[in-house]
């Protein structure tokens, strides 16, 4: 297969994780494939890790959000297939081989997307694979339920599918990869390759623990897809499950942690605002946490009422 893959990674003061990512893509088994990091105006050394590698295109810009800097890196890619890489994710080494395999052998499929392994901060496996509970083809309505595609760096997206399609939506930003992928199994078939194909680092500056900003962002993508199922019973059904699934776990995430920081006395700014965004978006998840709370009995309680042991 000698078809080109351009490698897309947007950094951000990425300069910790950078290298190792780099090296995973130009450690590739498939040859044919072009790699471009696009710096969103850091502030540390990443261009100087970029540059260290002749075959690596750098482009710099100014900040304007890992969205933004995904659709400069697509401009600038010449690729029939692409992959955008987070800055401290690591493929496997026949990921791209792998991947490209299933879309070549699938030419209506819009994309692909593997399974991805975590790993900690010094790149130790951790004990958590992704899996893709996927209702048979129809992957529109199982990411409605659940975004199981954890980072866009397991995907292999085809440029040949509709003019516009591969474009990620600056608004949905930090969801804009959910957007995305959504918005293209809603109109073409996409693929579960069962195979691990990238190592998906956690750390303690991943998007995923800004739990304020990925529940409106969560919420908001998944509430835009209602004009798009309203006729459509699974499809309705699907997107209340999703809806539900997002406002119990990153907002049960951030109630716990705004309690955490008011009992600790600190962070009362990033308090306030998660306060503001529980009231906007799920104001009942506050509700339903605070009847929990004021009707679960105490210990002394239970000590006294036998039935309560019950």
């Amino acid at each position: 297969m000698d078809h080109l893959v351009s490698v897309v990674i947007p950094c951000y003061n990425g300069a910790r994780f950078l290298d190792e990512a780099l090296i995973s893509v130009l450690a590739q088994s498939h040859a044919n494939k072009e790699v471009i990091v696009v710096d969103d105006g850091s502030t540390d050394n990443s261009a100087e890790i970029a540059t260290r590698y002749p075959s690596v295109r750098y482009i710099r810009q100014r900040n304007a959000g890992v969205a933004a800097a995904r659709n400069t890196g697509l401009r600038y890619s010449r690729g029939d297939y692409v992959v955008l890489l987070d800055q401290d994710d690591r493929l496997l080494p026949d990921a791209l081989e792998s991947n490209l395999r299933c879309l070549v052998d699938r030419p209506a499929y819009a994309f692909v997307f593997g399974d991805a392994q975590s790993i900690g901060d010094d790149g130790s496996l951790l004990p958590h694979r992704t899996s893709s509970p996927h209702e048979g083809n129809n992957h529109y309505l199982s990411l409605l339920r659940g975004n199981y595609i954890w980072t866009p760096g397991v995907v292999m997206y085809r440029r040949g599918i509709r003019d516009g399609l591969l474009q990620f939506d600056t608004k949905a930003e930090p969801s804009d990869d959910f957007e995305l992928n959504l918005r293209i199994a809603r109109q073409y078939p996409v693929y579960h390759n069962n195979t691990v194909v990238l190592e998906y680092r956690m750390h303690g500056t991943n998007t995923g623990r800004r739990h304020a900003v990925m529940l409106r962002a969560g919420l908001t993508v998944v509430r835009n897809q209602r004009r798009w199922v309203q006729h459509d019973r699974r499809g309705k059904q699907a997107l209340a499950d999703g809806l539900r699934f997002i406002e119990n776990y990153y907002g049960n995430l951030l109630i716990s942690q705004m309690a955490a920081d008011i009992r600790n006395n600190q962070n009362w700014r990033q308090t306030c605002a998660g306060l503001q965004v529980l009231l906007r978006y799920t104001p009942h998840l506050l509700v339903r946490r605070a009847l929990r709370k004021a009707v679960r009995p105490r210990a002394a309680d239970k000590a006294t009422l036998p039935w309560l042991r019950r």
